[in-house]
């Protein structure tokens, strides 16, 4: 029970975090297309992580674990590699992407657009 109440509350911490950076880099007026696209993979992405985990573990690994929880955290560590590109810059959390200095953002008689 403990585990799962751990495992709950790490997945929600990290999509409270991943919809928190899309929604403030995604482009203006589009927040609900790009929520959208956005949960459209995940759920792809844990789907197919279900199908091929599962492969591997019958048919490659030969039903042993660790040899999936290894191949799992190298996947999680070539996640950490890919932040950087990410150019989160010094944007404040809340803050608009396009408010960052050299953001793109042009104000045209005190429009921002």
């Amino acid at each position: 029970m403990i585990l799962s109440f751990c495992s709950g509350f790490a997945a929600m911490l990290a999509t409270v975090a991943t919809v928190t950076l899309a929604a403030d880099y995604c482009p203006r007026r589009t927040e609900g297309f790009s929520f959208a696209v956005m949960m459209s993979l995940i759920n792809l992405a844990t789907g197919s992580g279900d199908i091929v985990g599962s492969y591997l573990f019958d048919h490659l690994f030969h039903q042993k674990l660790t040899p999936l929880i290894l191949v799992s955290a190298a996947f999680t560590a070539f996640a950490f590699v890919l932040v950087p590109l990410l150019r989160l810059g010094d944007k404040r959390q809340g803050e608009p992407a396009d408010a960052m200095p050299g953001g793109g953002a042009r104000v045209v008689r005190g429009v921002v657009e």
